[in-house]
């Protein structure tokens, strides 16, 4: 196998592939009726932000989360009529049901996949919510939104970074000063996690797992890369297409983020990318560097944090 990937100096640009366009949603009530006729008074329901349990941390293993918006609708308790829906929220969120009675509340996770707030979906992964409310005019209901990771979720990977050595140890830069060790320097939960120092001599770095990784298209419905991270420079994710009868290696990163002076979460929707690739076989990929600007680097130093980098399928 090829023993290194050149970085590319021009970080690639966020893919404009966005899964579902959303667009501005306006609740409006106009009532139409006869002169003095009261106007319906709504229940108001108080949806708090989700929590995600912990059910097997040997499996799962962080159950760290953004889980930014929800979809909601209501269910009528003993009733045949249609589902009412309360739309895409985000959470926290006070929403008017103009509704009476006693209902069956539906959340759905939702998160900005790839980091894109144009890129909403139901987090596949994670279960739905359900619970009863009662509803009344003028009532306040408050929820609080519960998930977990549903149980035929597939983890093909879970690095925490916890140990010793971790699986993202190859060194793909020729450069042996830049890597990701294990450090609890600015730890994000738990006592370690990854970390790379660069400076203008050693100005970018380039990791990838160490072995390939089959994924089966047939047999996988969906796949997702979860990461947190904190980062003073750029990064890219994403495989290298690994051919095992020649041993040829086709790199897609097309997944980057930006600088972020705090931890932050992100789920890459990596369906297509695994779809559409001509082997089963993949090589996960980081990679980043200092940027420079007329040809003088941005910055003399740079860190880079990352945890909890879980790969779950179907």
């Amino acid at each position: 196998m090829p023993e290194k990937l050149f970085f590319m100096k021009k970080l690639l640009p966020i893919p404009s592939i966005f899964k579902i366009p959303v667009f501005p949603i306006f609740l409006a009530l106009v009532f139409f009726g006869c002169e003095g006729e009261d106007e319906p008074i709504p229940a108001y329901v108080h949806i708090n932000e989700f929590v995600v349990e912990s059910t097997n941390p040997n499996t799962h293993g962080s159950v760290s989360q953004k889980i930014t918006e929800a979809s909601v609708f209501l269910v009528y308790k003993n009733s045949i009529e249609s589902p009412h829906q309360l739309g895409i929220l985000t959470l926290p969120a006070v929403v008017p049901a103009i509704v009476s009675g006693e209902f069956e509340i539906n959340i759905d996770p939702i998160v900005r996949a790839n980091g894109n707030s144009l890129y909403l979906e139901v987090y596949p992964f994670y279960e739905r919510y359900q619970t009863t409310v009662s509803l009344s005019p003028n009532d306040d209901v408050e929820v609080n939104p519960v998930t977990r990771y549903r149980p035929d979720a597939k983890f093909v990977f879970v690095e925490n970074f916890e140990n010793n050595s971790h699986l993202f140890q190859k060194d793909r830069d020729d450069n042996p000063n830049t890597f990701i060790e294990i450090s609890d320097v600015d730890v994000f939960e738990g006592e370690k996690s990854g970390m790379v120092s660069l400076d203008t001599a050693n100005n970018f770095f380039v990791a990838t797992t160490l072995d390939p990784i089959e994924i089966l298209i047939a047999d996988t419905k969906r796949v997702y890369l979860e990461v947190d991270y904190k980062t003073d420079v750029p990064l890219e994710f994403g495989v290298l297409i690994y051919n095992p009868s020649n041993g040829s290696e086709t790199p897609n990163l097309e997944f980057v983020v930006f600088p972020r002076e705090e931890w932050n979460k992100i789920y890459f929707d990596m369906t297509q990318l695994v779809a559409q690739a001509p082997s089963n076989n993949f090589i996960f990929v980081i990679r980043g560097g200092i940027p420079t600007e007329n040809g003088v680097f941005t910055m003399n130093e740079a860190k880079v944090f990352l945890d909890n980098i879980k790969l779950v399928t179907f």
